[in-house]
C-alpha cells in the first residue's frame, strides 16, 4: 500500500492557510486513487497535527510533500524533527517514508504559474505595448532560499522568451515589490504572489500598498501609465494537485535509483 502525505503550514488565525492543502488533497484522491491508497493532510499550526499523522497512515511505503515554496527552516528543520525523519528515506514503524523537496523548486512549477497567468488573462484584452510578468515572493533577510526560488522560477520562464520582461519583486527584501512596479519598462504588468494560499499580505498588504482596485488597475507610475493585471497566489491553482504527485514520483525515482546504486 502506498500513502501520500502533504504537509501544510496552516495557521490559528488565518482559516484559508490550509484550505488549497484540502483542496488539491481531495483532486488527487478524484484523480490519482489507484496510484495511492491514502492521502492525508497534516499541518504544523493545526490539527491534523504532523507530529502524529504517520501513526494514522496504514501504508508501508509513505511519500510526504511539504506544500512549501522554497527551503527554510521549516522543510529542513520542523518537518524532518516532527515526522522524525533522518533523511531522504526513513525505515521506522515498518515504514519506508520517502520526504520530498518543497513544490516552489521543482522543475513543473513555471508551468504553473504561466496557467495562473493564462486564468488572469482569459476574457481580458491586453492594451498593446511591452508587457512584464512579476513574480512576487515574500522574501526574508534571513533565509536566502527563501528569495532563491523566485529568482530560479523567474529565470526559467525567462528562458521560454514569453514576454518582454519577467522580474521578481519582493515583501521582505530587496527588490521591493512597489519599486519593481513602478519602475519595470513595459506597459502591461503581470502581477502573480508565489504565495501557497490567500490570506493578509495577498488580499490587503500587497493591494493596498500598490494601490490595486482588482484584478485589472490603470495607474500612473513614474515610468507613464500601466494597466497592472494581479492574479491569485499560484499555490491555490488546481494544478499544484498534480504538481504534487510529479514531486512525489520524483521522489520515488531518486531514491530507486540511490538504493539500486548502494
Amino acid at each position: 500500500m502506498k500513502a501520500l502525505v502533504i504537509v501544510g503550514h496552516g495557521s490559528h488565525l488565518n482559516e484559508d492557510s490550509s484550505l488549497p492543502v484540502y483542496e488539491h488533497a481531495a483532486r488527487i484522491r478524484e484523480r490519482f486513487g489507484d496510484e495511492y491508497d491514502e492521502v492525508v493532510e497534516c499541518f504544523w499550526k493545526e490539527e491534523p497535527s504532523m507530529r502524529h499523522v504517520l501513526d494514522t497512515v496504514e501504508s508501508e511505503d509513505v511519500f510526504v510533500v511539504p506544500a512549501f515554496i522554497s527551503e527554510g527552516y521549516f522543510t529542513q528543520q520542523v518537518i524532518p524533527r516532527e515526522l522524525g525523519l533522518a533523511g531522504p528515506v526513513t525505515n521506522k514503524g515498518g515504514k519506508t517514508i520517502r520526504y520530498a523537496g518543497p513544490l516552489g523548486t521543482f522543475e513543473g512549477m513555471p508551468d504553473v504559474i504561466l496557467e495562473r497567468v493564462e486564468d488572469l488573462l482569459r476574457d481580458k484584452e491586453v492594451p498593446p505595448g511591452r508587457t512584464a510578468l512579476v513574480l512576487l515572493g515574500h522574501g526574508t533577510d534571513l533565509n536566502k532560499s527563501s528569495g532563491g526560488v523566485i529568482y530560479l522560477n523567474a529565470g526559467r520562464i525567462r528562458e521560454r522568451g514569453l514576454y518582454d520582461v519577467v522580474a521578481e519583486g519582493f515583501l521582505d527584501q530587496e527588490p521591493e515589490i512597489g519599486e519593481v512596479v513602478e519602475n519595470v519598462e513595459a506597459e502591461n504588468v503581470i502581477l502573480i504572489p508565489v504565495f501557497i494560499a490567500e490570506g493578509w499580505h495577498t488580499r490587503e498588504t500587497i493591494p493596498e500598498d500598490l494601490g490595486l482596485t482588482g484584478e485589472v488597475t490603470v495607474k500612473a507610475t513614474a515610468t507613464g501609465e500601466k494597466t497592472i493585471y494581479y492574479g491569485a497566489p499560484v499555490g491555490t491553482h488546481p494544478s499544484m494537485a498534480a504538481l504534487i504527485v510529479a514531486r512525489a514520483r520524483e521522489t520515488e525515482r531518486e531514491t530507486e535509483v540511490v538504493r539500486s546504486a548502494g
